[in-house]
């Protein structure tokens, strides 16, 4: 019986259908005030309330996939998930250090600084010149940065899921304190972790595309606009090593899109959970599926034509369907010099807490194979 399948969900409906009726027909009996009659009524209103909370958690999980199926629900229970690991293309250490011709932008020698809170964490509301975009843009600075007056720093730009927001890199995935941990263990080099929003307006799930006409252009928000005001205004590394892309489900869409795409800006990227082509949501499809821009964002064909010489660290699982079909297609035309390390789990679900539990394994990858983040 399949953990998302029909005969347990409607399984799960007529169960609490039929705890409701029997509750309305013993209720009359129920109704003395002896503490087996009191326990009779607290214990069958609990009942079914349980069963309609089993319902919804039952349909959300159907609908979203958090849990793919008993196996994969088990290992979240137990924390035993099976993971193998692959290698396509080139070498994951030479990629990032190959030449590439390309739009980079520029780093101030002397960047103009920002208010910044003694945490070194804060929040900006910037404007984008090539965008025409306004939004928030989450900057954490690595210990040391205001100390050391003189030094620069590589950037990890970090793209989250839909829906949600910056923040919750923070606050759900704690990036900058799984990073401090890494850097305290001399496995990565203290980056500048910039978390830019990606819904414009919010709750609308751009897929970090441009969109076109009378539409946001949020990857070029992304790719040059953020990139562009972090070489403005923070001490940051010019060189393509020392900036590498990080996201999950949506977001690691953005962070192949952007690392596969604009090569010469990111020498390096993370995909936890994430896709090859824009799944756009019902509300919003800014082009049609044949179209050139389709094709642009289709980044199993970009990958197979332009072999970038990027690194790339990504996460599927077997049991996940909105990443595993497009991320095998993915790994199937990698070729030199493009590098790809991928880790596959066997039953894992599409949810925040196995990406959380891969972080640090994939951050200590970043140190050990991309020479801007190596400590």
């Amino acid at each position: 019986m399949s953990l998302t399948g029909p005969i347990f969900l409607d399984g799960i409906i007529a169960l609490t259908v039929a705890a409701f009726v029997a509750v309305v027909w013993l209720w009359p009996r129920l109704t003395r005030g002896t503490p087996w009659h009191v326990a009779g009524r607290v214990g069958s209103l609990a009942t079914v309330n349980l069963l309609v909370l089993l319902v919804a958690a039952t349909q959300l999980n159907a609908t979203y996939l958090f849990f793919a199926n008993w196996a994969d629900l088990r290992g979240a229970l137990t924390g035993d998930v099976t993971q193998t690991s692959q290698h396509r293309g080139g070498a994951e250490q030479a990629a990032p250090n190959i030449p590439v011709r390309g739009r980079a932008e520029p780093v101030a020698t002397d960047p103009v600084p920002l208010a910044v809170g003694p945490s070194g964490l804060a929040d900006y509301v910037v404007h984008g010149a090539a965008s025409g975009l306004t939004g928030k843009v989450l900057v954490q600075l690595p210990p040391g940065y205001a100390s050391a007056p003189t030094a620069r720093f590589p950037v990890l730009e970090a793209f989250h899921g839909y829906p949600s927001d910056p923040p919750s890199w923070v606050s759900v995935f704690h990036l900058p304190q799984q990073v401090d941990q890494e850097v305290a263990a001399h496995r990565l080099r203290a980056p500048l972790v910039v978390m830019p929003q990606i819904e414009f307006p919010r709750g609308v799930d751009t897929e970090g595309v441009d969109g076109g006409a009378g539409r946001p252009l949020v990857e070029t928000w992304l790719t040059r606009d953020v990139p562009a005001w972090l070489g403005q205004h923070f001490r940051v590394v010019a060189n393509r090593d020392a900036w590498a892309s990080v996201g999950y489900s949506a977001g690691g869409f953005d962070a192949a899109m952007a690392t596969v795409l604009h090569p010469a800006q990111y020498g390096a990227g993370i995909v936890l959970g994430g896709y090859f082509r824009p799944e756009f949501g019902p509300f919003y499809e800014p082009f049609g599926p044949t179209s050139a821009a389709a094709r642009h964002y289709d980044l199993v064909r970009a990958v197979a034509e332009r072999h970038p010489p990027v690194s790339l660290w990504l996460e599927t699982s077997h049991a996940d369907p909105v990443s595993y079909q497009s991320s095998a297609r993915f790994l199937r035309v990698t070729r030199t010099p493009t590098a790809v390390h991928a880790v596959i789990l066997q039953n894992a679900g599409h949810r925040d807490s196995v990406w959380i539990n891969l972080l640090p394994q994939a951050l200590r990858w970043l140190g050990r194979n991309v020479a801007g983040f190596r400590p």
